[in-house]
């Protein structure tokens, strides 16, 4: 590439670090009788989160290091990362209502796990994930539903997905 990608690079991994940060601050805080508790029917606990959350950087890091198969035809790729990827970058949100894919989805059970393991895990993958998203600073990744995506969008897309998700480990306030 002949633009300069290092300083937009190195904005979005440390608001992607900053997402990070908060998002396991506030999950430590979780009450350990709230832990495993859907915040309300039919929703994820805070375990299940967390655990969704890491499955995202892990499978992100694997794009990465260029491990993952599958996804929708390489013919449709562009109309995804168009709609949907360029939905999300421009607005800064995801649309009401988006559903994770299968990959993604945690445990099914509300107890995914202790905090003692998920938190852990989530600060390793996201730190393997920004660490190996810095060694590859002007690089496109091929991604199984978006196709070629630069690596600075596909970490701007984990800090939004990381502050889309940090609401879901509180309570929801009663009406």
């Amino acid at each position: 590439m002949t633009r300069n990608v290092l300083p937009v690079l190195a904005a979005r991994l440390a608001a992607d670090r900053d997402a990070v940060n908060a998002f396991i601050a506030t999950a430590r805080g979780v009450a350990p009788e709230r832990w495993a508790e859907p915040r309300a029917p039919g929703k994820w606990s805070p375990a299940q989160v967390v655990e969704h959350i890491a499955l995202a950087y892990e499978s992100n890091l694997r794009l990465l290091r260029g491990r993952v198969p599958g996804g929708a035809p390489r013919w449709l790729r562009p109309l995804i990362r168009k709609v949907l990827l360029g939905y999300v970058l421009r607005r800064g949100s995801f649309p009401r209502g988006s559903r994770a894919p299968k990959i993604l989805k945690p445990d099914a059970s509300p107890a995914a796990g202790p905090a003692s393991e998920l938190i852990p895990r989530l600060e390793t993958a996201a730190g393997a994930f920004e660490a190996s998203a810095a060694a590859h600073p002007s690089d496109t990744l091929e991604h199984p539903f978006f196709g070629q995506v630069p690596v600075a969008d596909m970490v701007r897309l984990m800090e939004l997905h990381t502050r889309h998700h940090r609401p879901q480990l509180l309570p929801i306030p009663p009406d």
